[in-house]
């Protein structure tokens, strides 16, 4: 396998067919097994794994070892699947790498083995790990977003004010921009700054509480995170700033709606992974899969 399409340089100019014919060829080759991941709600199945049988223009045929509980409900789902392939020679680079695509058809076989066709993905990229992956989200994702200067173990919230908040601030362009486990980055106008943050120092901390839907009508789910300030960008076409946070701390309120933080697990927050990989995913059903 060419390792020419990794190259993001490259990449911008490759054919993208030609580089997810070439990647699955490579699999085809090395014979890695193929993790698949769906999202929360298809299937009840850890650790589900896969080998590369073909690949043609009419899709992808993977097949699992005997497993119980695949469901023919399984076909017009959206799957991920990582998989590493080395490039060629005796010290080739090994390379994490992964593509999104859709079950469309299950087949069971009589001695128990389960074959899926999967649609022929639009292209395939380096793998990253959850808590990097950052998505875009709107206020249908995120409804609400508070924002205080840093709130110390056993700080009483009630009575303190935020700095920003998006129920009164929204009209002055707040909202969140996008989102990962480990960050995110908030958007409001350069008059809300000046008013709420007058001063921006890098590595200064704050306390934000969001509430995140995985799907429309779903209920909210709340999020207390300690935040670092990693970069401010300024918009001056737009009279825009945008403010990169990186979590650093999560926290819970007891029961004296006092605020109680505790480190970060794996370096991102408890529970917001699988939001991410769900808005992930719906992000990825609003393009259209390629079509030869």
């Amino acid at each position: 396998m060419s390792s020419l399409w990794l190259d993001p340089e490259m990449e911008k100019t490759a054919d993208k067919h030609k580089l997810v014919q070439d990647a699955l060829d490579g699999i085809l080759l090395q014979r890695p097994k193929i993790r698949l991941e769906f999202a929360e709600g298809v299937t009840n199945i850890a650790d589900i794994t896969a080998s590369l049988l073909s690949h043609s223009v009419a899709g992808v045929r993977v097949e699992l070892a005997a497993l119980e509980g695949v469901s023919d409900k399984w076909a017009g789902a959206v799957v991920s699947c990582f998989f590493r392939l080395r490039d060629r020679g005796p010290q080739g680079a090994e390379h994490l790498l992964s593509f999104t695509s859709r079950v469309d058809a299950v087949h069971r076989q009589t001695n128990g083995v389960v074959l899926l066709v999967l649609a022929l993905p639009e292209t395939i990229v380096r793998a990253q790990r959850r808590r990097s992956v950052r998505v875009e989200v709107d206020e249908r994702k995120v409804p609400s977003l508070k924002v205080w200067p840093e709130l110390a173990t056993g700080a009483r919230v009630a009575g303190k004010p935020p700095l920003l908040n998006s129920e009164t601030d929204a009209k002055g362009g707040l909202k969140v921009h996008n989102i990962s486990a480990s960050g995110m980055a908030l958007d409001l106008s350069e008059t809300l700054m000046r008013s709420a943050l007058p001063q921006q120092n890098k590595g200064e901390r704050f306390s934000l509480h969001f509430t995140a839907v995985s799907n429309p009508g779903s209920p909210e789910t709340a999020f207390w995170v300690n935040a670092a300030l990693r970069n401010t960008t300024y918009r001056p076409q737009q009279s825009e700033v945008s403010l990169g946070f990186e979590f650093v701390a999560e926290g819970v309120l007891d029961e004296a709606k006092r605020i109680v933080w505790h480190p970060l697990k794996l370096g991102e927050v408890s529970g917001l992974g699988k939001f991410i990989f769900k808005w992930n995913l719906d992000n990825f059903r609003e393009k259209p899969l390629h079509e030869s």
